[in-house]
């Protein structure tokens, strides 16, 4: 059997590319499979949690119209009137009550179609709307928990969970009860009846017994919007008080809440949202909701995989029909990347075996612009450049003996160029032309300063030094057209600065600033310390800097190469953080400020 690296260059690129698209392949869709099913979960999960509260506000709506019906009541001048003038004694009494009592109950409650019986209960009494069934019985109504709960809410409406009847009522009906008895839930309110006569608020609390409002539901209400809604099977819903008594659910018939206790304490504190939770050793996703008239619990359970099961099915084959069409395709695109590499590599190697027997005439038609046709292009041109490059190194060679041969020649002595001067010096005295005399003297020390030292920076008093030559030899131009002045504080002296700095600004005041001046032109230099900096300015009187021109000065842009190349050298010497700024008014002349830090660093 062949080894792997005996066997041919096409394969090898072939085996190469589909591993390597594979590989990734597999990856990217078992990562694009996890990626989708959270994706989708997570959007089944809200979905699920909207379900949820969509139908507790739809609740929340129905059981809050209650509370407005029996809030609304309390104003109602007969049932004031009945209640406070009541004769429990006179039948014809009660009976005439009775009647006004329900005729006002209808006003407010006889649209109510989720409502399973309302009652106004007293120690006396239970009458309930027009035709209604008074099934509660109201001797013993002040030693139940409806009661009791109505008189802790001392008027707000108190909702209490589901109860049974016989149990509340202490009812031994067993054998004639109607199912429903079995699950009840009401709400319940403590009637603080009142009356307004003339003005004033009349109350019936002290004056009378006040009546109890019961409206009892049965939890129907409840599986009729929870169960019709759940979106896939494996669900289940439930209706708990905080404390966890059942009030509706998928298994409140086994006397079930379906809600954990670690869990309700969460729900609790949240109030609303999701929960993923533990129950029986499997996960579980919770989705519930607080209601905000009733402060019962409203959830869905489900598992993770019923709530995936619709679309799990989905999500697998399209992955892995995706991915079995993306390896078929990079296949085939393997084998004709790699018959497409192979066929000019095979032109190379004959051509490179003429080029190895000295036919630097070989070339290779060059079809593709990619990096196998760049190197082909290569070859060809090295075959073109071999005999140019054995040719140019034999004329590099010349040239540079020749350069050589020039450079001796044109060299020049430093102390020939000084002598010259010194000659040209005396000359000029024995002619007695002392102003050309100084002026060679000053050129010669000029030159001194600039050739001797190739230092960045100089001291500042040999710098002042070379500047007070180079005016005297440009005011000798000029006709003692203008002045300078200096004004450099002595502890400047002690540190170093940049080579001609200062004479570039000198120059431009001279050419440009006096350009129209016949005479009058001055120009100060100053130097001081400003905390931990040094300031130079260089301020002159000339006809100043045009708004365009000195903004391409200040941009350091357009011909002032002296300016750009002063301020270029500041800031590599010492930081960004230093150099130059200009401002010019026309008319009235330019300022240069050079800002130096305190340091020969």
């Amino acid at each position: 059997m062949p080894r792997l690296k005996d066997l041919s260059y096409r394969f090898q690129l072939f085996l190469t590319y589909a591993l390597i698209v594979s590989i990734p392949l597999g990856i990217l869709s078992w990562k694009y499979f996890n990626s989708s099913r959270e994706f989708v979960s997570e959007f089944a999960r809200q979905n699920l949690y909207s379900i949820v509260k969509q139908n507790n506000e739809i609740m929340d709506t129905e059981l809050a119209r209650v509370e407005e019906s029996s809030l609304a009541i309390i104003a109602e001048q007969t049932l004031y009137e009945q209640y406070l003038h009541a004769n429990p004694h006179d039948e014809y009494s009660m009976i005439t009550m009775e009647k006004k009592v329900s005729r006002a109950l209808n006003k407010y409650f006889t649209d109510l179609e989720q409502i399973y019986s309302i009652h106004l209960m007293t120690s006396y009494s239970n009458i309930g709307p027009t035709g209604a069934s008074a099934f509660i019985p109201y001797g013993n109504f002040n030693q139940t928990a409806l009661y009791q709960a109505a008189l802790q809410g001392d008027g707000a409406m108190q909702w209490v969970p589901t109860f049974s009847f016989d149990q509340m009522f202490k009812q031994d009906i067993s054998r004639s009860k109607p199912p429903e008895y079995d699950r009840l839930l009401a709400g319940v309110r403590l009637l603080k009846l009142f009356n307004i006569n003339n003005g004033e608020v009349i109350e019936l609390e002290g004056k009378a017994e006040l009546p109890v409002l019961a409206i009892v539901y049965h939890p129907e209400i409840y599986h009729s919007r929870f169960a019709d809604t759940l979106p896939s099977t494996g669900a289940s819903f439930f209706i708990v008080s905080p404390d966890g008594k059942p009030v509706a659910g998928t298994s409140i018939e086994q006397g079930d809440t379906g809600v954990d206790p670690g869990w309700l304490d969460k729900m609790v504190k949240l109030k609303s949202g999701t929960l993923t939770v533990t129950q029986d050793g499997k996960p579980l996703i919770v989705c519930f909701d607080t209601s905000e008239v009733t402060g019962w619990i409203s959830g869905v359970t489900i598992s993770p995989e019923a709530l995936a099961a619709a679309f799990l099915p989905e999500i697998k084959s399209y992955t892995l029909y995706l991915a079995v069409a993306l390896l078929l395709f990079s296949l085939l695109l393997a084998f004709v990347f790699a018959n497409t590499v192979i066929r000019p590599i095979h032109q190379l190697l004959q051509a490179i075996k003429k080029t190895g027997e000295g036919e630097f005439d070989t070339r290779i038609p060059v079809e593709s612009y990619n990096e196998m046709g760049l190197l082909i292009h290569k070859f060809n041109q090295m075959n073109v450049k071999i005999n140019n490059l054995i040719e140019e190194n034999y004329k590099v060679k010349l040239r540079e003996k020749e350069t050589e041969i020039m450079s001796l020649n044109i060299q020049l002595n430093p102390h020939f160029l000084y002598n010259t001067l010194n000659i040209m010096n005396w000359t000029a005295l024995e002619n007695n032309q002392r102003e050309l005399s100084r002026m060679i003297v000053s050129l010669s020390s000029m030159l001194h300063y600039t050739s001797e030292n190739s230092q960045d920076t100089g001291d500042l008093a040999e710098e002042l030094n070379w500047l007070k030559h180079y005016i005297f030899i440009t005011n000798q131009r000029f006709e003692d057209r203008f002045t300078v002045e200096y004004d450099i504080a002595p502890e400047l002296y002690a540190y170093r600065v940049p080579k001609l700095f200062l004479q570039p600004f000198v120059e431009n005041a001279i050419v440009h600033g006096f350009s129209r001046l016949h005479s009058g032109g001055r120009i100060a230099i100053r130097g001081w310390m400003a905390g931990e900096a040094r300031k130079f300015t260089v301020e002159d009187n000339g006809t100043g800097i045009p708004p365009a021109k000195l903004e391409q000065l200040i941009k350091l842009e357009g011909d002032s190469i002296g300016i750009r190349n002063v301020d270029k050298r500041i800031k590599l010497i010492y930081g960004e953080a230093y150099g130059i700024t200009l401002t010019s008014a026309e008319g009235k002349g330019t300022i240069v400020n050079i800002n130096l830090p305190i340091s020969n660093n």
